[in-house]
């Protein structure tokens, strides 16, 4: 129902409780919980007891390539959702009877979107206290690693300062066990010539429950 009720705030764009209740034909009860999960996703806002559909801005080409274009906000919703499910590129072209490259076009890009979030937080962090990345190789491909907070943050480049300090004990330990635990996820030698990407997806998981991914992946993507 929760779908069938966000198409429909969609339609509207504009309206209240009293107007979606009516031409939904779904009681206030039914109504408010979903309504409100929505907001909390992002898909609507509340003001002064008037809802407003959150429109994504699928034309911003500065930060969405063309694709996202040519499919509807449901579909692109759904491959969003299975991205964040863990659920394999061949089962999800199955399931939206697309073709492979389409759906790794989508998943690349999320993947690149995680990536340059870190990425941007890593630099600040880096900025104010710089540290000599750890670095590791996988199938003649060197990434780096750096831990802030007990996070672990990975760049496809060393990053360069005078003032460069090297992780303590405690952090290298904890950079070894964080990386292990993702790096077994990514063991597979089709992932060499992006590992920094896949590596950096299975760092943003790690200890995220499915909702937490969606919520997360909508703000780097739609905020």
């Amino acid at each position: 129902m929760k779908e069938q009720i966000l198409q429909l705030c969609k339609r509207l764009n504009k309206f209240s409780l009293a107007d979606i209740e009516l031409i939904s034909e779904v009681s206030v009860n039914e109504l408010l919980p979903i309504l409100k999960e929505l907001i909390s996703e992002n898909k609507l806002m509340k003001k002064q007891n008037i809802y407003y559909y959150i429109k994504r801005n699928c034309n911003n080409s500065s930060k969405l390539p063309l694709m996202f274009q040519y499919h509807s906000n449901q579909d692109i919703d759904y491959i969003i959702r299975a991205f964040c499910a863990d659920i394999e590129v061949m089962k999800t072209m199955q399931i939206f009877n697309s073709s492979q490259t389409c759906i790794n076009k989508f998943y690349r890009f999320l993947r690149d979107s995680i990536y340059k979030s870190q990425y941007e937080q890593l630099l600040k962090h880096f900025d104010n206290e710089p540290k000599i990345g750890q670095e590791r190789n996988y199938m003649g491909t060197n990434i780096y690693l750096y831990l802030y907070n007990d996070k672990l943050f990975v760049s496809e480049k060393l990053l360069k300062s005078n003032k460069s300090k090297k992780h303590t004990n405690y952090e290298r330990l904890k950079i070894k066990n964080i990386y292990l635990r993702s790096y077994r996820k990514v063991l597979n030698r089709s992932y060499a010539i992006k590992f920094h990407l896949h590596l950096a997806e299975e760092l943003w998981k790690c200890e995220k429950d499915y909702k937490q991914r969606y919520l997360e992946i909508n703000k780097i993507l739609f905020s």
